[in-house]
């Protein structure tokens, strides 16, 4: 059971995205309900399976659409009365308040009870339809934020001023971006247009202000989203900062994850949510996708993080759908996105940074070298994003390695002299480069190990030896040599962790990060050497040179030594959460 488990469930009839229906668990005595989506308020509609409390309809036009079903209900019915749009026009909306009015007088239903959004709306309703309309609950007031962000749904999106490091900066966000319980938090919210009477009175109701007094301590939660990437990169970073945000605090992390490899997070003793992409289901994509966003968003509502973190540079749309969700919206969002990508990468992906408070780039060695699209460009839609460069993030850092006894032991090694061979699968000749490995190794009396990996094809050699080492920091000690792609973890995990001969052979794909260029820097630095896949004239020479420094025992002293400060972590993370975390008092200011 999860902490925090509603105890009342709602049914919201309604837009997903409807501002109302965002703001809802902010009214106290639906802190700990359970808000759920309904198409039909017909106890015979499928999602009806499971009973409910209470039905909420969030405008006259659904309640006139589905009016039959609420004047039979058993189900007690709050139906919340709206003012003129933008797209209904007074007099439109007037007909509809009348037509409903007209509709409830011939079938009296003690159960329906009507509300509007404020004190104002409440009475012109109220003159409009002869019916007693009272107003909405307040909401929980919320610390008096800095920016105001106006806003007119007349444009797609909003302009403003946001305070950064000194700086006045102009930010950009699709008015619909984020939840309406994430941006009273965020931004004083103002219509421009007064004849949009409806988002008038959605700003005054969600505008509610008190000093700020201490949160109540408890644990700090995070929900992780790993997808199904390549390599371990995705789970073996969110796990380093986990560890890292649970040596200061205590921190619940939950996982939603999508990769093939998530037994490795089971392992380590954290719960998780197995997660199937639609290619592994087969299923139709944007079916998948509805499907996903009703899930997650059930997890948010009972589990209730403080953190939504997602590691990748793709987001899948289906996570902020459900952050968009009623009952979703009071927790920040860290973007987990690393730098050096493809200088081809197209950056678009990059205006994903209006959905987030906080974008957490894990430092990369090679900075200095980086030429993708997160160095040079900077996307058009920032919201009220902010960027954290943190030192390297590497799991290995954390982890006590095996003595090199114990490591061979493990792994079922005789004495000798043994090189790791750990490639990716886009290094241009890959059967010429296992050629010639394996000749070299031969010639040196170099025994090969082979890292499983899903994406490198197995070696050619029946007496290969194989195995899965995981992770490969702590049996490091035991390895003579390694030659390996360049990817962020394994990189990293090696240059700051092994001081014996590296040989990187980048794998080289527009889709994923620069390694080309994060290896060449290694080998300028006398860190490592490195194979390109454009020059294979070179490719037989550094092989042999490097066999022979594995084969004389050749260290690299020079190699750097950073590691992940958890503490600077945890202080940037608690700044983000600031306008979450902080309670206001329950006296509204005036």
């Amino acid at each position: 059971m999860m902490p925090g488990e509603a105890q009342r469930r709602v049914g919201v009839l309604g837009p997903a995205c409807d501002p109302f229906g965002q703001v809802l668990e902010d009214q106290p005595a639906r802190a700990h309900d359970l808000f759920l989506p309904l198409i039909s308020p017909s106890p015979d509609a499928a999602e009806r399976s499971i009973p409910l409390d209470e039905i909420l309809v969030l405008s006259q036009n659904e309640a006139l659409a589905h009016l039959p079903a609420l004047l039979q209900s058993a189900t007690p019915v709050t139906l919340i009365l709206r003012r003129n749009t933008l797209q209904q026009d007074h007099t439109q909306t007037e007909a509809a308040l009348r037509m409903l009015a007209t509709a409830l007088k011939a079938s009296p239903a003690d159960h329906i009870q009507l509300c509007a959004l404020t004190p104002e709306a409440a009475q012109y309703c109220e003159t409009v339809t002869g019916l007693p309309v009272s107003a909405a609950p307040a909401l929980r007031p919320v610390q008096r934020p800095e920016t105001s962000l106006p806003l007119d749904r007349g444009q797609p999106q909003a302009t403003f001023f946001l305070d950064t490091h000194q700086i006045r900066d102009v930010r950009r966000i699709k008015i619909d971006a984020l939840s309406w319980g994430r941006l009273r938090r965020l931004a004083r919210l103002h219509a421009t247009d007064p004849n949009d009477q409806d988002l008038v009175d959605l700003c005054a109701y969600v505008s509610t202000y008190g000093p700020a007094v201490p949160a109540l301590p408890r644990a700090r939660r995070m929900l992780a989203v790993v997808p199904n990437g390549v390599g371990l990169g995705h789970i073996t970073r969110m796990m380093a900062l986990a560890r890292a945000l649970q040596s200061e605090r205590e921190t619940e992390v939950v996982f939603w994850c999508f990769s093939r490899a998530a037994e490795i997070l089971q392992a380590a003793g954290y719960p998780i949510v197995l997660r199937q992409t639609a290619a592994h289901l087969r299923a139709h994509p944007p079916d998948w996708r509805d499907f996903e966003t009703q899930e997650f968003a059930l997890l948010l509502q009972t589990f209730k993080p403080d953190i939504v973190a997602y590691d990748g540079a793709m987001i899948d749309p289906f996570v902020f759908a459900a952050l968009r969700m009623p009952g979703c919206g009071t927790c920040a969002f860290l973007w987990v996105r690393r730098g050096m990508l493809s200088p081809d990468a197209d950056p678009l992906f990059m205006e994903n940074e209006q959905f987030c408070d906080l974008i957490l780039e894990p430092g990369d060695l090679a900075v200095a070298v980086d030429q993708g699209p997160t160095r040079l460009h900077q996307a058009h839609t920032r919201g009220f994003c902010q960027t954290y460069e943190t030192q390297p993030v590497s799991l290995a850092v954390t982890l006590p390695a095996y003595s090199p006894r114990e490591a061979r032991k493990r792994m079922g090694l005789r004495r000798g002299i043994y090189c790791l061979i750990s490639l990716g699968g886009a290094f241009g000749d890959w059967d010429a480069l296992e050629t010639a490995l394996v000749a070299e190794a031969k010639r040196q009396k170099i025994t090969l190990i082979w890292a499983q990996s899903p994406l490198a094809p197995p070696p050619r050699s029946q007496n290969a030896l194989i195995r899965r080492l995981f992770p490969l920091s702590r049996y490091l000690p035991g390895i003579d040599g390694v030659v390996t792609a360049a990817g962020y973890n394994s990189f990293h995990e090696l240059m700051l962790t092994y001081d014996k001969p590296v040989l990187f052979a980048p794998t080289n794909h527009i889709r994923m990060d620069d390694q080309v260029a994060r290896a060449s820097f290694a080998a300028t630095q006398n860190w490592a050497d490195v194979l390109q896949a454009d020059t294979p004239e070179d490719i037989t020479p550094k092989i042999r040179a490097f066999m022979q420094a594995v084969k004389s025992g050749t260290r690299f002293p020079q190699r750097p030594k950073q590691a992940l400060e958890a503490a600077a972590l945890n202080k940037r993370i608690d700044q983000m959460l600031q306008p979450y975390m902080g309670h206001a008092s329950q006296e509204p200011e005036t």
